[in-house]
C-alpha cells in the first residue's frame, strides 16, 4: 500500500514538474516504486499503475525539456548573448564619459545598399550610431524604437546608423524581416572611441556640430533614446580628445 501511494505521489510530482530536470528524476523513483509494488501483487495495483504512467510521462517530458535546455544553453548565440550581457553589466557608460563634449572622430562605413556613409559629412544633422548584433536580445528590443525615430524625424534632421560586426549575409534577411528603415552597415574596424565598445548595444549620440553628447550602454526605451537624439547642441568649445589613461595627466582623467 505504501509503495503504491508513494508511486502515485511521485508520479504526480514528476508530471507537474516535468518542465524541470528534477521532474525526470522524480519520475524514475516513482516508476521504480510502482513496478516494485505491482510485482509484489499486494493489491492497490490501479493506484500503482497510475503512478507508473504519470512517472513515465514525467520522465519523457522532463527528458525532452532537458535536451532542449542543453541545446539552448550550449548554442553559440546564447554564449554570445550571455557574454555580452555580462560585459554590459560591468561596463556602464563611464568608460565613454570622458568623450562627452569631444568632436566625434571620423567614421566611414559602407551600408548594406552599397552607399558610403562618412560621419564628417553629416554635420548639420544629428547622428545616432548604434553598435548592435542580431543575436543580442537588448539590441533587437531597441530596433523598433529606432525605426519609430527614423519614421518620425526627417532624414535631413536626424541620421540613424546601425553597425554590426556580423556578415552581410546574416544582416540582410534580418533587416528585411524587421523592416529596418535606417542604414545598416557591416564593419569591425574603427578608431577610438568606437573601438572601445565592449558591450552591446552601445549608442553614440552626436549633435549637429559633430560633438559627442552622450553614449548609452545597454537597452533604453523609446523616450530615453528620443530625448538624447533630439538634445540641444553642445554648448561652448569642444573638449580635446582624451588620451590613454596610462599616459594622460591626472587632470585629464575622470
Amino acid at each position: 500500500m505504501g509503495l503504491a501511494i508513494a508511486s502515485l505521489v511521485l508520479g504526480i510530482l514528476a508530471f507537474l514538474s516535468s518542465f524541470l530536470v528534477v521532474g525526470a528524476l522524480l519520475g524514475l523513483l516513482g516508476l521504480l516504486l510502482g513496478v516494485i509494488h505491482v510485482l509484489r501483487r499486494q493489491g492497490r495495483n490501479a493506484m500503482a499503475w497510475v503512478g507508473v504512467v504519470l512517472s513515465v510521462l514525467g520522465i519523457g517530458i522532463g527528458a525532452g525539456f532537458g535536451v532542449m535546455y542543453v541545446k539552448m544553453f550550449t548554442s553559440p548565440e546564447f554564449k554570445q548573448a550571455f557574454e555580452a550581457a555580462m560585459r554590459g553589466a560591468g561596463a556602464g557608460k563611464n568608460e565613454f564619459e570622458r568623450w562627452k563634449g569631444v568632436a566625434a572622430p571620423d567614421l566611414t562605413v559602407t551600408t548594406l545598399d552599397g552607399k558610403t556613409l562618412q560621419l564628417s559629412e553629416l554635420k548639420g544633422r544629428r547622428v545616432v550610431v548604434d553598435f548592435w548584433a542580431t543575436w543580442c536580445p537588448p539590441c533587437v528590443m531597441e530596433i523598433p524604437h529606432f525605426i519609430k525615430l527614423s519614421s518620425e524625424i526627417p532624414a535631413d534632421e536626424l541620421v540613424i546608423v546601425g553597425i554590426s560586426s556580423e556578415e552581410e549575409d546574416t544582416l540582410r534577411p534580418f533587416v528585411k524581416k524587421k523592416g529596418i528603415n535606417y542604414p545598416i552597415a557591416s564593419a569591425d574596424s574603427f578608431p577610438a572611441p568606437y573601438s572601445d565598445v565592449s558591450a552591446i548595444p552601445t549608442t553614440f549620440f552626436i549633435d549637429r556640430k559633430g560633438i559627442i553628447q552622450e553614449v548609452l550602454v545597454g537597452y533604453h526605451d523609446f523616450d530615453k533614446l528620443k530625448q538624447h537624439a533630439l538634445a540641444e547642441d553642445f554648448a561652448g568649445e569642444p573638449k580635446a580628445a582624451p588620451t590613454d589613461d596610462s599616459t594622460a595627466p591626472e587632470s585629464e582623467k575622470l
